[in-house]
């Protein structure tokens, strides 16, 4: 498990919970004060002996005070100075990879905290140097190395706000360019359903009319967005600036294609290209964000460096001040040492002259000095190897202080390392108690696993530890994948991209898997830890969705088929009952004229026969020719009356069934319409249908779909508008409006349309008289032939009990395909 895992910060306080004890003064019976007394007892004795020991325990006082006071204190305190050092070093690349404003200000907090906490380390021990004795040059030094110190971290303290304030702007900049390709996303929607912007508008058909011209812009518009995404993800700034200059060009290149653009088209293609130069080149857009965020990512790269740079040199600074402190306090022992050693030499060739006085001094140390010191230095030990040994702390002398310095600094290591088991045990309950499977592998070879882990796969620890290679548990196709992925971490050290593979339990059944690794230390080696998430059921649900989708998708285009089958069948129907009312109609002046012809024929043979046989009378012959010329006119009237009937059913039938385009009178070509109808409506009593146009207003479009639309619309109000008991009016009128647009309305008396109903009357197979041969297909035929075919609107306006008016306003010359339909409207 990584060590670095489980630091945690803390606070630049007093580690311990209390003040360390070595800074304590307070007055005392001292241990040199005990020996004069003692000493000036016995000095009319032994005055040579007495003086040579007090002037070694003064020695002895001078060195074992400042070890007490002094050298311990500077030795724990760069300890500690070291030790902050390293959580500095750590947390510096965290702010400088902070990805939010929250995360960079809690990172960017915990490093004034930890710098303020150095700062009053690096007081303490100048303070201590000014407490303790001179030893020499070494203590300039070392007060050198301290102010240096203090200057660098002021300086670290400076580098580090001004990393925080870049990487602020890097969050900042990186908002506003997330928020300006969200708006380039919605740009490119609206660009998709710009009209003319659809499939087969492009450039290929531009020769056609606007359409082409304005797919060919809406092509170059999406490139520039295309162009304008991917220059985001470069890391170089002049490169940057060169897709800005593009942009901008190409930006003014739609500009002027848009200004050469007829209306509306034009003014479309100039809004959306002033809305896309307001994201990518104004001030704030993509590219300058882009930019500030690149420019912030590279002065806070090399602040983080300059930090790190900062930080090695106090960490050289502390480093050569401890190895000095170091250096002082195995100086100062070894001094001690042999001062000791020196003085017992002369105190024993003293003592010899004297042994009551060498089994007292002796006693007096064993009393007041090396029992003491050997059950501290018992204690001590006692605490290295484990025990709960407490370390003696009585009496008021330097000793004490000593014991009290070791008792805090061992206290002080205990609380550490049981900080450290705390916050290891913590992760570890962490890592096991994780729902998602972790297991940590070296060359494949599996080291530990969770129990998710191991429920994911149906396997115990021991048996996943036996496993010759983790790979045994990913699917054969995915294992490339894999290894290419563990020798990338490995070598780079940086965490993989999370990837959904094939995997396989150890009971041969298959699942599927979201992996992610990362680059860790275990046991003092290299090995990879991979989280492992089991999306077995999320890729079973995309599946059932793709499938469901398809089948959505098949039943809407048999829907869409069936639906123009039926529309083409009504079509056809109203055609055919047009065929049989002209052919009803027809069947009269044809029998007329068949009747007249043959009875003429029969007068011929009389007149004949009665010529032959030479008994023709006068007034015989005066009334074959009165009949003969009545019979002939009554032939010719209802010959030329069929005809007509016929002329006009042909050119409206051949309209119908046929997408020509050609110029026609409008109100030439009702009338022909209405008298192709008047088979349909002449025996509808009371019944009056009006026409009302300019005779000189001649349309360039389709009459097919002219007609189809007037014939449902009065079948429409034959059927819906007028009863037996309730006969009306019925006009059609057309005028031209200005912008050359023809206004073409269909009015009526009858019982007009309900409200409930009338929001319905467009929608496909919505009929209200289902059963009774309505097929809900005739004013939806209308609403498409208007707005597709003719470019226009239509408007139905209608009151129950007073009548209903259908209102169509289409240009007189029909425009080219790829301009934009119309809409419907209910009043």
């Amino acid at each position: 498990m990584d060590a670095t895992a489980t630091k945690t910060a803390t606070p630049p306080t007093d580690r311990s919970g209390a003040a360390p004890p070595l800074r304590r003064r307070r007055a005392r019976a001292g241990i040199v004060l005990r020996i004069s007394i003692g000493l000036t007892i016995m000095t009319m004795l032994v005055l040579l002996v007495g003086v040579v020991s007090l002037s070694s325990f003064q020695l002895f006082r001078g060195e074992v005070s400042v070890l007490s006071t002094t050298t311990l204190p500077k030795v724990i305190t760069s300890a500690e100075l070291r030790g902050s050092l390293q959580k500095l070093v750590a947390r510096l690349p965290v702010l400088a990879g902070a990805a939010t404003t929250p995360q960079r200000r809690a990172i960017y907090d915990e490093l004034i905290s930890e710098l303020e906490y150095l700062r009053k380390l690096v007081e303490r021990m100048h303070d201590l140097h000014q407490q303790g004795e001179p030893v020499g040059d070494g203590d300039g030094d070392e007060l050198r190395l301290l102010e240096q110190a203090q200057s660098t971290l002021l300086i670290l303290a400076a580098t580090v706000a001004d990393l925080n304030a870049e990487v602020g702007r890097q969050i900042e900049a990186g908002g506003r360019q997330a928020e300006a390709i969200r708006a380039l996303a919605q740009l490119a929607d609206a660009l998709e359903r710009l009209p003319g912007a659809e499939p087969g508008t492009g450039p290929a058909t531009a020769g056609s009319g606007g359409g082409g011209l304005l797919g060919a812009w809406a092509v170059r518009a999406g490139a520039l967005m295309a162009r304008a995404a991917g220059a985001m993800q470069t890391d170089h700034l002049n490169r940057l600036r060169v897709e800005r200059r593009n942009a901008e060009n190409t930006l003014a290149e739609l500009g002027r294609l848009a200004a050469a653009t007829p209306e509306p088209e034009g003014a479309a293609m100039e809004r959306i290209r002033a809305d896309l130069a307001a994201i990518l080149v104004a001030p704030g857009g993509l590219f300058d964000s882009s930019a500030e965020r690149l420019q912030a990512r590279n002065r806070a790269q090399a602040l983080s460096g300059q930090s790190r740079v900062l930080v090695e040199t106090v960490d050289r600074f502390t480093l050569a001040l401890f190895d000095a402190i170091h250096d002082q306090s195995t100086d100062r022992t070894g001094d001690l040492a042999a001062m000791i050693q020196e003085r017992s030499r002369l105190v024993m060739v003293l003592g010899g002259a004297s042994i009551l006085l060498a089994i007292l001094v002796h006693l007096f140390f064993r009393r007041f000095l090396t029992s003491r010191l050997v059950a501290l230095n018992g204690a001590v030990l006692a605490r290295l190897s484990g025990s709960d040994a407490t370390v003696p702390v009585e009496g008021n002398d330097e000793i004490t202080d000593i014991a009290s310095s070791i008792r805090y600094f061992i206290d002080e290591i205990d609380r550490r390392q049981m900080d450290l088991a705390d916050n290891e045990r913590r992760f570890r309950d962490l890592v096991e108690g994780s729902i998602q499977g972790i297991i940590i592998h070296r060359d494949f070879r599996p080291l530990y696993a969770n129990d998710a882990f191991l429920q994911m796969f149906g396997s115990s620890l021991d048996r996943t530890l036996r496993v010759r290679s983790v790979l045994d548990f990913i699917a054969e196709d995915s294992r490339p994948l894999v290894e290419d992925n563990y020798r990338h971490i490995v070598a780079t050290g940086l965490p993989s991209e999370r990837r959904r593979l094939r995997a396989r339990r150890l009971d041969g059944s298959e699942r599927w898997i979201e992996l992610t690794s990362r680059r860790i230390d275990w046991k003092g080696e290299t090995a990879v830890q991979s989280i492992v998430v089991d999306v077995t059921r999320e890729v079973e649900a995309e599946a059932a969705l793709r499938r469901s989708r398809d089948a959505a998708e098949q039943a809407l285009r048999e829907l869409k088929e069936t639906q123009a089958s039926l529309i083409q069948a009504e079509k056809m129907a109203s055609l055919g009952q047009l065929v049989a009312g002209v052919a009803h109609e027809v069947n009269t002046p044809i029998g007329i004229t068949i009747t007249g012809a043959s009875q003429l024929a029969l007068q011929f043979e009389e007149l004949a026969r009665q010529l032959a046989a030479g008994a023709i009378k006068k007034s015989e012959f005066q009334r074959f020719l009165a009949d003969g010329g009545e019979m002939a006119r009554l032939i010719l009237s209802n010959s030329m009356r069929a005809a007509d009937l016929v002329q006009s059913f042909k050119m409206v039938a051949v309209d119908q069934s046929s997408d020509e385009r050609r110029r026609f009178e409008l109100k030439t070509y009702i009338g022909e319409l209405l008298r192709s109808l008047r088979p349909v409506y002449k025996d509808v009593a009371g019944l009056d249908i009006g026409v009302d146009s300019p005779d000189e207003l001649e349309l360039d479009g389709y009459p097919g779909a002219l007609s189809q639309i007037l014939t449902n619309l009065v079948l429409n109000a034959l059927t819906h508008a007028f009863t037996p008991h309730h006969p009306g009016r019925l006009t059609i009128a057309a005028r031209l409006l200005p912008q050359d647009q023809v206004e073409l309305t269909v009015t009526d008396d009858g019982l007009g349309i309900p409200s409930d109903i009338l929001p319905k009357i467009f929608d496909p197979f919505f009929t209200t008289r289902r059963g009774n041969g309505g097929s809900g297909l005739g004013l939806h035929i209308v609403y498409n032939l208007v707005t597709g075919t003719l470019r226009g609107t239509i408007t139905v306006q209608s009151i129950p009990g007073e009548g209903t008016r259908f209102t169509l306003r289409f240009p007189r010359v029909t425009p080219t395909a790829g301009a934009s339909a119309g809409k419907a409207e209910l009043v």
